[in-house]
C-alpha cells in the first residue's frame, strides 16, 4: 500500500531532485539491504521486503526521472545499510540501532 506522504513526493514537482537528496532512493536502499541481509540471517523475515524496496524504488524513479542513476544509488548504498542492520543485531551497536528504527519510521 502507498501511502500519502510518498504520494507527496510525486506530486510535490516535476522530475528534478537529484538521487541522493531523494527520501525515495534512501528508503529503496534501507529496504534493498534489508531484504538482503534477511535472506543470510537467522533472525530476519524477508516478509514483503523486496516489495517494499521496489515500491520505493519506483518513486525515487519518477522523482528523479533517472531510473539507471537510482539503480546504481541502490546497489552502492544498500550494501552499508545491510552492514547497519548486523551491527545493531550481532554487534548490539547501540548508534547503529537506533539509526535504523529512525530510517525504517520514515520508510514505512
Amino acid at each position: 500500500m502507498i501511502r500519502a506522504g510518498a504520494l507527496a513526493l510525486l506530486a510535490a514537482g516535476p522530475a528534478s531532485a537529484s538521487v541522493e537528496e531523494s527520501e525515495a532512493a534512501r528508503c529503496a536502499a534501507l529496504w534493498s539491504g534489508y531484504a538482503a541481509y534477511a535472506e543470510v540471517s537467522a533472525y530476519l523475515d524477508t516478509g514483503d521486503a523486496a516489495a517494499q524496496a521496489a515500491k520505493w524504488r519506483d518513486l525515487a524513479a519518477a522523482e528523479t526521472g533517472d531510473a539507471a542513476a537510482v539503480d546504481a544509488y541502490i546497489a552502492r548504498e544498500a550494501r552499508e545499510r545491510a552492514s547497519m542492520l548486523d551491527a545493531y543485531i550481532y554487534s548490539r551497536d547501540r548508534q547503529s540501532r537506533e539509526v535504523f528504527e529512525r530510517a525504517m519510521a520514515r520508510c514505512e
